[in-house]
């Protein structure tokens, strides 16, 4: 029983399970949870995938390359339920695949394996893996972020941002800036989709899908695909465990210049978890289709796939695009033209991109700018010098790459896939800057594919099974190895800090972001008012030395409504300030100053005339007062009617006009 791949995938999931439920998820949400993910996202998307790949292949490879199309699938099949006002349906379409999967004669075969079999130490090594990462989402994420208060007061900032996404799109799409009025909503928005739709699937408050429960699966099934992908490259089992181990520890010498570790993000930017394990399914399926031949369904499965990451997470389409120009003109010296599956899939996802910067982005570069060497600035350091230490450590990072230029097995195209991402993400960083360094998560985006690089070449090295050769390769993963242990500063600390202050060391401020019984009232709001209401809020800032730190969210976020003006961060608007703005971009004041006295006139000096003209100019319905922020928030009393008013939390409504 030991060599069956179910006894390692069974134990990790029923481990995560627990591990979650001792960090405040109860075992209802878990077992709802569950089976959303296998009935409307894992299993249907396995199915669709052997029968769109034209048969079953290995069992793993399946269920993970299966589960990035089911995660495509469910959140294209969401939004246009949502469009047309029935998100609650959303889960009626996968269910009924399963439903022809199971009665109908000719596709109940799809639900068979191929019978391969992966070692029984592979399966076993990958769990492993995935149960460090979900060890590491608890102590690096969970214990700072509790679900019920005071554990829930001082959320990482772009936390509740996440989460007010999620909220408009599960009571509207289009969507728009939930925050603050007037913005549309340009951003890659389908992770916070797929929240929406497993909210209204299971009933689960958006709250504990985001800070628990939705990213986990994700980096099962990337753990899965990096290591298919590795096998499916070099053809060697060893070389999968190896190349998870790169994609989340590969690390340039003692940390001295970013390598865009994804463990720092793994939850803060759950957009990137998301467009991992989609771009992998598509990463997955073209090398399969560049070593066989490509059949008109599977066409159909890279366009969905390609959609997939489109609206999951923008790094991914452009980096593509220049690593299939990489194939291509590689193709083109080798064989004096360009194979016909390179120049469709570069078409293919060209023309998606297209789409998705028209329809997802509306045309919005979010604040990213071509600056040379702009992320290389160091105060009182010269560029250049920066930028050959930065490369030294890069190529110190991914050192097996080196093994690739033995025998030139750079050649194959799958390789020059993972060196195209690889190269793709090094320009990012050094011809584009963006207020938040975002530029790094081009870099971020090509990590799996430059440890997959990486451990080609080791395989490459020791193809030839010569004293020199294996030599060379134990020293390429020695300074591997080296470099990702040195780096481990962030590792030790937040071990460090959960052994000594315990693991479910949640923030104990009670001066913090959200006010006690600030979640409740906002809740009370949503359940009371229309998604169409406009709300007010005396809420604007973090406050950070003194000063208005402009990224609040957490009212839109818990009421799931939208706002005249909470924060203003992320808006479409801000982003041009932003960049001219930096490094305080965070503190920029509102673009509409006249909005912003009317909306805290009514909260400061409350009079008919404030109230009134929120309502009637405006369109506001509701105002939420956070009761610290404003001492004569009673005042408000005489204008309007208090309907809620629990802990240092109030919720009035406006009179009609």
């Amino acid at each position: 029983m030991l060599r069956s791949g179910w006894i390692p995938a069974a134990l990790t999931a029923a481990l995560t399970a627990v591990f979650v439920v001792l960090y405040g998820v109860s075992a209802a949400d878990v077992a709802k949870f569950s089976a959303y993910l296998l009935l409307v996202v894992v299993v249907p998307g396995t199915l669709l995938w052997r029968l769109l790949r034209g048969g079953s292949g290995l069992l793993a490879a399946d269920v993970a390359a299966g589960t990035a199309l089911g995660y495509a699938l469910s959140v294209l099949v969401y939004l246009a339920l949502r469009a047309v006002g029935l998100p609650q349906l959303a889960v009626v379409p996968t269910l009924a695949v399963l439903g022809l999967f199971a009665g109908v004669p000719g596709l109940r075969r799809h639900w068979r394996g191929s019978g391969e079999r992966t070692p029984w130490w592979w399966s076993w090594l990958l769990a492993g893996f995935v149960l460090v990462l979900v060890a590491w989402s608890g102590i690096n994420f969970f214990r700072g972020h509790g679900l019920d208060w005071p554990g829930d007061s001082t959320p990482y900032p772009d936390i509740p941002f996440q989460q007010a996404l999620a909220g408009e799109l599960k009571n509207h799409f289009p969507g728009r800036i939930p925050f603050v009025a007037g913005e549309p909503l340009h951003y890659h928005y389908f992770f916070h989709a797929h929240l929406a739709a497993a909210s209204w699937g299971t009933g689960i408050e958006l709250q504990v899908l985001l800070l628990r429960l939705a990213v986990l699966p994700m980096l099962a099934a990337l753990v899965v695909l990096v290591a298919v992908l590795a096998k499916q490259i070099t053809g060697a089992w060893w070389a999968g465990p190896a190349a998870v181990f790169l994609t989340f520890f590969a690390a340039a010498p003692f940390g001295r210049y970013s390598t865009a570790t994804p463990l720092t993000v793994l939850w803060t930017s759950p957009t990137q978890s998301f467009g991992n394990v989609v771009f992998a399914g598509l990463a997955y399926l073209l090398i399969l289709m560049w070593r066989g031949t490509p059949r008109r369904t599977d066409w159909a499965l890279f366009a969905v796939l390609t959609l997939g990451v489109a609206g999951g997470k923008a790094t991914f389409l452009p980096m593509l695009l220049a690593a299939l120009a990489l194939v291509a003109v590689a193709e083109l010296v080798a064989r004096r033209r360009v194979g016909r599956t390179t120049l469709t899939a570069f078409l293919i996802v060209l023309a998606l991109l297209g789409v998705a910067m028209v329809f997802i982005f509306g045309g919005s570069s979010t604040g990213l700018e071509i600056n040379f060497l702009g992320s290389m600035y160091r105060p009182g350091r010269a560029r250049l010098a920066v930028l050959a230490g930065a490369i030294l450590a890069w190529c110190i990072a991914w050192a097996g790459i080196a093994g690739l230029f033995w025998r030139r097995r750079f050649a194959d195209r799958a390789v020059l896939l993972c060196l195209g991402l690889g190269l793709a993400g090094f320009g990012a960083v050094l011809l584009t800057t963006q207020p938040g360094a975002s530029q790094y998560y081009f870099l971020m985006s090509a990590r799996p594919y430059l440890a997959l690089a990486a451990v080609a070449g080791l395989v490459n090295l020791l193809s030839t099974r010569t004293r020199v050769n294996q030599l060379l390769a134990a020293l390429l993963v020695g300074i591997m190895v080296f470099s990702a242990f040195s780096d481990s500063e962030l590792e030790a600390s937040t071990i460090k800090a959960a052994t000594t202050q315990g693991p479910r060391a949640y923030p104990k401020a009670t001066h913090g972001q959200i006010p006690r019984g600030g979640v409740e009232a906002a809740r009370w709001l949503r359940d009371h008012s229309s998604p169409d209401d406009l709300v007010a809020t005396n809420v604007h800032c973090l406050m950070v030395r003194g000063r208005c730190d402009n990224r609040s969210f957490w009212v839109s976020a818990y009421a799931e409504r939208r706002m005249l003006v909470e924060g203003w961060a992320y808006a479409p608007t801000w982003y041009p300030l932003a960049v001219k703005a930096v490094p305080d971009y965070h503190v920029l004041p509102y673009w509409k100053p006249q909005v912003l006295a009317d909306n805290d006139a009514v909260f400061a000096h409350p009079t008919k005339e404030n109230v009134a003209r929120l309502r009637q100019e405006y369109g506001v319905r509701w105002l939420f007062v956070d009761k610290r922020l404003t001492p004569n928030w009673a005042d408000l009393k005489e204008y309007a009617n208090l309907v809620y008013d629990r802990g240092d939390a109030a919720v009035f409504e406006l009179p009609a006009a």
